[in-house]
C-alpha cells in the first residue's frame, strides 16, 4: 500500500519505527519501537497495555496485542525525524490474547465488513476517496486571522505550507490530486487518490498527523473540529464511495434506465444508507460540536437524501469532467461526516448498511433534483423528507434503534460505542456553545 523500498531500508538501519493505531474514538495512537522489532511486530504480534485506548480494553483487561500491517510499512521523511536515527511508520490492527482480531478494533471490523461485502456482491470492495478540511490556527488563542472569503486564494500566506504537507505526503506515496484553501480563513483540504476503504482510512489517520507535525514547523497547528468558528464555514469530510471488483465499477451498468448509469444494486446500497442515515450520523458526527456545523446556510448537508451537486442534501453525484471516465468514476459523495470521525468505523458503516439495502432489496427513492437551500421546514415536513438529526443526543437515538449497526457490530462493539456518545453528551452539557466547546476539545 504504502511501500516505497522502506523495508530494504528499514532492515539496514538501527533508527525507530513508529506504530501507529485507532481507537474506537479514533484517536491515532503511537507505540515507539527500535526497529529490530519489525519482523516480531508483523509476526506474533507485541502486547501492550491498550487500558488508555478509548473503547478498547478496561483496566482490568488492559492487555492487547499490536500487529503490523507489513503493506502500510512506509518511511517518514527525515525533515519529520524527532530523532537522529531514520524513522519508519506502519499501521496496526489490534488483537485479543486469543490471537483473533480485536471486536472493538475499527480497522479489523472494517477488514471484515469488506470480506463480508465481496462474498454479497461480485467480489466487490468498498473504495473511498475522501476531502478532510481543516484550518491553520495560533497555537497560543487557536484562531484565525481576520478577513473572510479564502477560496482558493493564490496570495494566501500559508500555501507554502500547504505545499510542504503535498510534498511530504508524496514521499509517503500518497497520489495527490489537488490541494487548494477553502472558503474559511485559513481553512485548507488537500485530496489524494481513492483506494479500497481501509487504505483511504489510513491514509485520513497519516494526513492528520502529518498536517499537526508540518504546520508546527512554522509556528502554526491545524485544528480539524468541524465548527471552530460559529461564523464562518465548518470543516466537513465528505466520502465518495462506490463498489468495485478487480474489474469492474459495480455502481455502473450502461443498460441503467436512471440518467447517471447507477447499476440496481448500487441504488439498493444507496438506499440502505439513507434508512440508516441517523445512525450512521452519531458515526460521521460522534462529537457535541459536529453538530454546530450541521446547519442550513454554510453548505452543510442537513437533508437525508442524494441529489445532483446539490450540497445541501447527505449524499450527492458528482459531476464528471470526462464522459468517457464515467464508467469507472461513477460514484456517490456522502458529505455529513466530519474529519473528528473515526475513518473506519464510517466506512465499515456505509458497507453494512449498504448491505442491509441489497439484503432486503429496498426500492430505491430516487434523486432529489431541486434546490434543497429553498425548502422551508413546513416543506420538508409536509413531503416527509429525513433530517440529519440537530444533535448528538438524537444521533445517539438514532443510534440505539438501528438493529442493523447492532447486529453487524456485535452488542459488545455497539454499546461500548453508545456508551462514549453518552459520555461525549455529559461531558459536553457544561459547555453552551461551539466557541466554548472548541476550548473543551484537544485534537
Amino acid at each position: 500500500m504504502l511501500k516505497n523500498g522502506a523495508l530494504g531500508q528499514l532492515k539496514k538501519s538501527e533508527g525507530w519505527l513508529r506504530a501507529y493505531t485507532t481507537d474506537l474514538h479514533g484517536h491515532f495512537r503511537e507505540i515507539l519501537f527500535p526497529t529490530n522489532v519489525y519482523d516480531e511486530l508483523i509476526g506474533k504480534g507485541v502486547a501492550y497495555d491498550g487500558s488508555s485506548f478509548v473503547g478498547i480494553n478496561t483496566i482490568e483487561d488492559s492487555d492487547s496485542i499490536y500487529k503490523g500491517d507489513p503493506e502500510t510499512l512506509v518511511r517518514i521523511p527525515e525533515d519529520l525525524w524527532d530523532t537522529d536515527k531514520p524513522e519508519f511508520m506502519i499501521i496496526c490492527d489490534i488483537y485479543g490474547n486469543n490471537g483473533k482480531p480485536h471486536p472493538n478494533c475499527p480497522r479489523s471490523l472494517l477488514k471484515k465488513a469488506q470480506s463480508d461485502l465481496a462474498k454479497e456482491w461480485n467480489g466487490g470492495k468498498l473504495v473511498m476517496g475522501s476531502e478532510p478540511e481543516a484550518f491553520f490556527v495560533d497555537p497560543e488563542t487557536q484562531d484565525v486571522r481576520e478577513g473572510n472569503n479564502n477560496y482558493f486564494s493564490a496570495r494566501h500566506p500559508y500555501n507554502h505550507v500547504i505545499t510542504e504537507i503535498v510534498d511530504v505526503l508524496t514521499q509517503m506515496n500518497f497520489i495527490i490530486e489537488r490541494s487548494h484553501t477553502e472558503v474559511g480563513m485559513d481553512q485548507f483540504e488537500i485530496n489524494w487518490k481513492y483506494d479500497r476503504a481501509e487504505i483511504t482510512a489510513d491514509r485520513i489517520q497519516i494526513f492528520k498527523l502529518i498536517s499537526h507535525k508540518v504546520a508546527q514547523k512554522y509556528g502554526l497547528d491545524v485544528t480539524f473540529l468541524p465548527k471552530p468558528f460559529p461564523d464562518r464555514n465548518g470543516s466537513g469530510m465528505h466520502c465518495h464511495i462506490s463498489v468495485q471488483n478487480d474489474k469492474t465499477n459495480l455502481f455502473y451498468d450502461s443498460k441503467s434506465k436512471d440518467e447517471f448509469g447507477f447499476s440496481d444494486k448500487a441504488k439498493q446500497f444507496m438506499q440502505g444508507i439513507l434508512d440508516e442515515v441517523g445512525g450512521l450520523s452519531a458515526i460521521g458526527n460522534h462529537t457535541e460540536v459536529s453538530f454546530a456545523r450541521l446547519v442550513p446556510g454554510f453548505e452543510a448537508p442537513v437533508l437525508g437524501v442524494i441529489g445532483p451537486r446539490n450540497r445541501s442534501a447527505a449524499g450527492r453525484i458528482p459531476l464528471i469532467a470526462d464522459a468517457k471516465t464515467k464508467e469507472k468514476g461513477l460514484r456517490v459523495e456522502f458529505r455529513f461526516p466530519d474529519p473528528l470521525a473515526n475513518p473506519y468505523l464510517m466506512a465499515f458503516g456505509f458497507i453494512v448498511a449498504g448491505l442491509s439495502g441489497i439484503q432486503g432489496k429496498k426500492k430505491f427513492e430516487g434523486f432529489m433534483t431541486e434546490n434543497l437551500y429553498e425548502l422551508s421546514i413546513e416543506d420538508i415536513r409536509r413531503r416527509g423528507i429525513r433530517t440529519l438529526p440537530h444533535n448528538l443526543y438524537e444521533a445517539m437515538t438514532k443510534f440505539e434503534e438501528s438493529e442493523v449497526l447492532k447486529q453487524a457490530m456485535g452488542k459488545t462493539t455497539f454499546y461500548t460505542f453508545r456508551d462514549m456518545l453518552y459520555d461525549e453528551i455529559t461531558s459536553c452539557q457544561p459547555y453552551a456553545n461551539s466557541a466554548s466547546l472548541k476550548r473543551h476539545y484537544h485534537n
